[in-house]
């Protein structure tokens, strides 16, 4: 539970008085008029019963008993949780007007929605005539938010969480036995014990692949490479759009890769996997990159230390969301993209004030896109210093790790590719997706070494001349590439790699 939950859920339970509803004047604020509907679109989706908040505010009572909280939290931008800040308009001018957010989930108030909190509390907290009330909306019984699954993966045993500590990466594989492949609209992860889960990534391995002990071994320990789901706190599911999709291979394994964080208390998890099938093949079949530095190193003390990667985009493509993930030093997160051709760089999501505990996918009203050659930016800032009071220890330089007092720098995107056809065996699946490394892969005879250098041109040959030219590749990678460079010409062919 986040921490502030918790320290809601404790103020809440002190005595208060009995809500007395002040007359109200015709045009002033009242709650069924105006505070229910703020507190539906933003608050209640976890506020209510059987939500995972621990109070409810969906009746005048609740939100009465709770106002002067609400009133505090709410200024503060404290809740609703959003960390996102404004875009600017198409040509630079400030700000999108207010009802203008790119992002299909926003749930921040607006200046007038948190004025309109405050009017109402100074008038007395008039309730006001109820026929004003908006109409209550329907939410699904019990855990599950994406409605009844078609199919539930649990983990086949519980894993038993020591109290205190540290744990390693729990790594399980669960066979799904679907004998086709099946389309999945909408997933959603439910942990048994969710105060124990920090997050848990899910790979989609086809049959081969998860009899492979090497490839689940690469796959459990990297958390760059993508993923089918996801599970992280403020993010626990996802439900596609009419014609989007994500493949589950026939025969496949789901591999759970789950980070558990011991807090005080020995206890066991087994969580579940929910999947929402569609039987039509999708137009669009959604998958997920990362940019991704793996090389950070942020000194002892330092209160704003930058990194940054980036990643070539090696097909017309269209985004679809983004998730940014560090650890408890992570401060700050910046998405920009750099258009081919001259094109300019712009913003696509700055987070100015990262929060660790509110790990947020942010979904874009409509698809972006991002056409062949452009290439991707992420950049963050981490607090290593005292005035972090989240840091475990601001002493010690602090690197790339799976552990909490680790660093991580990865800047998740949902996208799909333009005109590709979702029917064809996803040569982006885990296990065959091809590395932002260059390298690796270029044995095994030369058909072997003919395949590595076909899935590397599919990634970096931005102008699709058939060749890799080395100012197509980050300049990271460029040491790799001149050993790979046997011609040292600049340009990597197939007869750089022995290929016929």
């Amino acid at each position: 539970m986040h921490p502030l939950a918790l320290i809601l859920g404790l103020l809440a339970t002190a005595p208060q008085p009995a809500p007395q509803a002040a007359p109200s004047k015709p045009d002033a604020v009242t709650y069924a008029r105006d505070i229910a509907r703020i507190m539906q679109d933003n608050c209640v989706e976890c506020h209510r019963s059987g939500g995972v908040g621990p109070f409810a505010l969906d009746s005048f009572e609740s939100v009465t008993r709770r106002a002067n909280m609400i009133r505090t939290v709410t200024q503060a931008g404290t809740m609703p949780p959003w960390f996102a800040a404004p875009l600017p308009d198409a040509h630079g001018h400030g700000p999108l007007p207010a009802g203008q957010s790119p992002w299909s989930n926003d749930r921040s108030l607006s200046a007038e929605e948190k004025a309109k909190i405050v009017a109402w509390i100074e008038a007395g907290k008039p309730e006001g005539n109820r026929a004003d009330l908006p109409p209550a909306r329907a939410y699904p019984e019990g855990k599950w938010t994406i409605g009844k699954p078609d199919a539930v993966f649990q983990l086949p045993e519980p894993v038993k969480i020591k109290a205190e500590g540290t744990m390693p990466y729990q790594n399980i594989l669960v066979p799904t036995n679907i004998a086709v492949d099946r389309w999945v609209k909408a997933v959603q992860i439910v942990p048994t014990d969710p105060s124990v889960v920090h997050h848990v990534l899910v790979f989609a391995l086809d049959e081969k692949t998860a009899k492979d002990p090497e490839a689940r071994r690469r796959l459990g320990a990297d958390e760059a490479g993508g993923y089918w789901t996801a599970y992280v706190p403020g993010n626990d599911s996802y439900a596609l759009g009419e014609g989007f999709a994500r493949r589950l291979p026939a025969n496949s394994s789901l591999l759970f890769q789950i980070h558990y964080t011991p807090n005080g208390k020995a206890t066991e998890d087994q969580l579940k996997l929910g999947v929402v099938f569609t039987d039509e093949a999708p137009k669009h079949l959604v998958r997920t990159a990362s940019v991704v530095d793996r090389r950070i190193s942020i000194p002892p003390g330092a209160e704003n230390h930058r990194e940054s990667g980036e990643l070539r985009v090696p097909a017309d493509a269209k985004i679809l969301a983004f998730m940014p993930h560090m650890h408890v030093r992570g401060k700050a997160y910046r998405y920009e993209i750099e258009l081919p051709n001259g094109g300019g760089r712009r913003m696509l999501l700055d987070i100015p004030k990262y929060d660790f505990n509110w790990q947020l996918r942010y979904e874009l009203r409509e698809p972006l896109d991002v056409p062949l050659g452009s290439v991707i930016h992420g950049t963050a800032w981490y607090d290593n210093s005292t005035n972090n009071p989240a840091n475990p220890d601001p002493k010690q330089t602090v690197r790339w790790g799976p552990q909490t007092d680790d660093e991580m720098m990865l800047g998740y995107i949902e996208y799909y590719i333009v005109n590709d056809d979702p029917t064809r065996p996803d040569n982006l699946a885990p296990g065959s997706a091809p590395r932002r490394g260059l390298g690796g892969g270029a044995g095994g005879g030369p058909a072997g070494r003919g395949a590595a250098f076909e899935r590397l041109r599919e990634q970096f040959d931005a102008n699709d001349d058939g060749k890799i030219e080395k100012r197509e590749v980050p300049e990271n990678l460029h040491r790799q590439f001149d050993r790979l460079d046997r011609s040292k010409d600049g340009v990597l062919t197939k007869d750089d790699f022995g290929a016929r």
